[in-house]
């Protein structure tokens, strides 16, 4: 059963939006510039939702977070993310790379980000460096955002179809990728279902006594 609402908004806890989590992990993060790619018709209070820490705020009205409307955004993620690169190539065409990071995994971490940057900064050879992991059932690794890409994949971002996602691109042998293995694969929990939402909000307020 999918959710059946826009999940970003939903709350893992008071004032806490489930994409706000993974929104505050890119702030972070070494990246330079942040484009939110969001749909019209959907509310964006999630982006500038914040309890108490009023600092927090100011750094996001000061940390180049610009949100970027896609009408085409209901027909599938390859929208989004055309949406996306394109503004950033308008403002910067010697634009270098871009991270691909998805709403519905709040237990991102900037670290997780600093290591996919630092990974492809070292092997200039590269096209990508993506998030990987072991799948439980058949020990295979699996490729999956966050991910980093090199302008030579941008051709075939503009390409992608429907709700093909940067995923896609990594089993292809027009580029070269590496698979940077995830150092705690909860960070990668996805809410895609209500179970999903309850065992997310039961993992965030879990993580929380903790700190």
């Amino acid at each position: 059963m999918r959710m059946g609402v826009r999940k970003q908004s939903l709350e893992l806890s008071k004032n806490k939006p489930l994409a706000r989590m993974g929104l505050l992990a890119l702030l972070s993060s070494d990246l330079h510039e942040i484009k939110v790619v969001v749909n019209p018709e959907d509310s964006n209070d999630w982006i500038q939702a914040e309890d108490s820490a009023v600092s927090a705020a100011h750094h996001f009205q000061s940390s180049g977070v610009t949100v970027i409307e896609c009408a085409d955004a209901q027909k599938g993620m390859s929208y989004s993310i055309r949406c996306g690169l394109e503004a950033l190539l308008r403002e910067g065409a010697a634009l270098d790379a871009v991270v691909v990071v998805l709403a519905d995994q709040p237990f991102i971490t900037s670290g997780m980000i600093n290591r996919l940057i630092r990974c492809w900064s070292e092997r200039p050879e590269l096209d990508f460096v993506a998030t990987a992991v072991h799948e439980a059932n058949e020990g295979e690794i699996v490729l999956m955002p966050p991910a980093i890409l090199s302008r030579s994949m941008f051709d075939s971002l503009f390409q992608l179809k429907g709700d093909a996602g940067a995923r896609k691109l990594f089993g292809s042998t027009e580029f070269q990728g590496y698979g940077l293995l995830a150092l705690d694969r909860e960070t990668l929990f996805d809410v895609d279902t209500p179970a999903d939402f309850a065992l997310a909000k039961k993992r965030y307020l879990g993580l929380s006594k903790e700190c």
